[in-house]
């Protein structure tokens, strides 16, 4: 079986309804209604990736972006098992080598042209209420623009969108106790994106918009020890990335491989690589058809992060990587607890693309 074969057999797309499939495409025409992706020229990277940052880029790892409605009573996300189709008659187990080669090939034909990295990602968190009654949703979203050229500037927007019951449980134990807007925690409580979040204080009120820009965009592999200062420094072959990631330990090798994956203004060669490096980990498992946190359907792998939850939560948890099925690209990173699987804290990403045109900068 060929690589194109595994993309068709193992990664099927599953059939949207043209309501979904019209409302995301309206969501990324408006999103990118400024870009236009050019084909034939590859620009120099700029900058590097990891487990932590300096200076104003922090906001890359730890928010998202793109506003989201998520109103009272909506579920988190839900794991959906496979079905027999007409043409396969049953349903293989998941594979995890198998998916995550798919996606490679997949990802590997996604134009990587341009003079901006513009990311669009959704960041939330799972919590109770300062009265553990029910659990709190919130949510932020941040839109960067890292350009091509190391001597432009990086371009933010933040948005803070609210909170609400995580649930229909939480809903209803919410509106038993008055449906409050706002809820009070000790100052600077872990986990927190709230606007007030260094006063304890969530909001379900959206936030306004906060547009900046920043010349030090400075990812960092930590566990690594290596800063980099050039996107092209990143290797394209599996083998080049192991060697990038020398000395550090598997469980933190795959939290930096996937960073590279979600975050990073790399070429499609090296998230390629960094699929077939991720295929080659112990300790990668297939969860199999999954909707992530906005609703998407794609394939989903889980392992065990070397990062803590930055919320409360004390217990095991795991990490889950959803991989779009028709072009390979990540859809969300979701951190959920081991024994029953509840979300505690996610980032999706909304869109992502290298484009010609910035929009944040026009704006100013």
């Amino acid at each position: 079986m060929d690589d194109y074969q595994a993309v068709r057999e193992l990664l099927p797309a599953p059939p949207l309804s043209p309501e979904i499939e019209r409302a995301g495409r309206e969501r990324l025409a408006d999103a990118f209604a400024q870009e236009r992706v050019r084909r034939g020229r590859r620009a120099a990277r700029r900058s590097a990736l990891g487990l932590g940052l300096a200076g104003a880029a922090a906001v890359a790892l730890l928010t998202g972006v793109t506003p989201v409605t998520v109103t009272p009573g909506q579920s988190t996300a839900t794991v959906t098992p496979g079905r027999p189709t007409a043409k396969q008659g049953a349903v293989a187990p998941a594979n995890a080598n198998r998916i995550l080669l798919a996606a490679a090939t997949s990802v590997a034909a996604t134009p990587d042209s341009g003079a901006w990295w513009g990311s669009k990602l959704v960041n939330g968190s799972v919590f109770y209420d300062p009265g553990h009654h029910y659990l709190l949703r919130q949510t932020k979203s941040v839109e960067s623009w890292i350009p091509a050229d190391p001597e432009a500037r990086t371009w933010y927007r933040e948005t803070y969108l609210g909170a609400v019951p995580a649930s229909s449980e939480a809903e209803a134990a919410w509106r038993a106790a008055g449906a409050p807007t706002s809820w009070t925690y000790e100052k600077n409580t872990p986990g927190l994106i709230t606007d007030d979040r260094f006063s304890g204080i969530v909001r379900t009120a959206r936030g306004e918009p906060r547009t900046f820009s920043s010349e030090d965009w400075d990812f960092r592999i930590v566990l690594a020890g290596k800063p980099l200062t050039r996107m092209k420094e990143v290797p394209e072959t599996p083998e080049g990335l192991r060697a990038l990631f020398s000395g550090v330990p598997d469980q933190a090798l795959v939290d930096n491989v996937v960073r590279l994956l979600v975050y990073a203004p790399v070429t499609s060669e090296t998230r390629a690589a960094a699929y077939r490096l991720l295929a080659s980990m112990p300790g990668v498992s297939a969860v199999g058809p999954a909707t992530d946190t906005l609703g998407r359907t794609g394939q989903a792998l889980e392992y065990q992060s070397a990062e803590l939850p930055v919320t409360e939560y004390a217990g095991a948890t795991r990490t889950r990587l959803v991989i779009d099925s028709a072009t390979g690209m990540p859809l969300s990173i979701e951190t959920r607890a081991t024994d029953d699987g509840r979300l505690l804290e996610f980032t999706a990403i909304q869109a992502s693309v290298w484009t010609d045109d910035n929009p944040l900068k026009e704006q100013k």
